[in-house]
């Protein structure tokens, strides 16, 4: 079963991605939002580029109250987004989590309910597993430590060993 502080961390995740889907546009600022610089971030698990992962920073001090992720393409490279909508990141000492998932039977359960066939869902098994070991999800256990300057523009990151642990869904 997996700790309250993991469950956040999963929020969090979730929630970095949503905005950096539906973010952009054109949108105020908001106040106290510190200006952002932009960055790209290569995610690297055993040497190989590592696609569809969530990035996320966290500042080290706690003092940021804003989302700051981004989304790895097929090379394992990620834009980097402030508040969802605002490209870059604060200059800072960071901590950085990468999650991903990969889920088996997701798309025949998503059909069968787009269906209305409810009891054909149910009888579909969707498995979920995660694909990055725990402690590179958690802010506060992640091994990853960097500092963000204005001139940074790209960062390699290594997301420690691959694996495949299972996770439980809610149907």
């Amino acid at each position: 079963m997996r700790s309250k502080q993991a469950n956040i961390s999963l929020l969090s995740t979730l929630s970095i991605a949503i905005f950096v889907i539906a973010g952009c546009g054109s949108v105020p600022r908001p106040d106290g939002l510190p200006p952002t610089y932009p960055l790209n971030v290569k995610v690297l698990q055993e040497g190989t580029p590592l696609a569809e992962a969530t990035v996320a920073f966290y500042f080290e001090d706690g003092s940021m109250k804003w989302t700051i992720g981004g989304v790895t393409d097929a090379n394992g490279v990620a834009k980097m987004y402030t508040h969802g909508k605002f490209e870059g990141v604060p200059a800072g000492n960071f901590s950085v989590t990468v999650n991903k998932m990969l889920y088996e039977g997701k798309d025949e359960y998503d059909a069968a309910m787009e269906r209305g066939d409810t009891a054909a869902a149910r009888a579909i098994d969707v498995n979920a597993w995660q694909l990055v070991n725990d402690e590179y999800t958690l802010p506060s256990r992640t091994p990853i430590k960097v500092e963000i300057k204005k001139d940074t523009k790209n960062l390699e990151v290594n997301a420690g060993p691959a694996v495949r642990i299972k996770r439980e869904i809610l149907k």
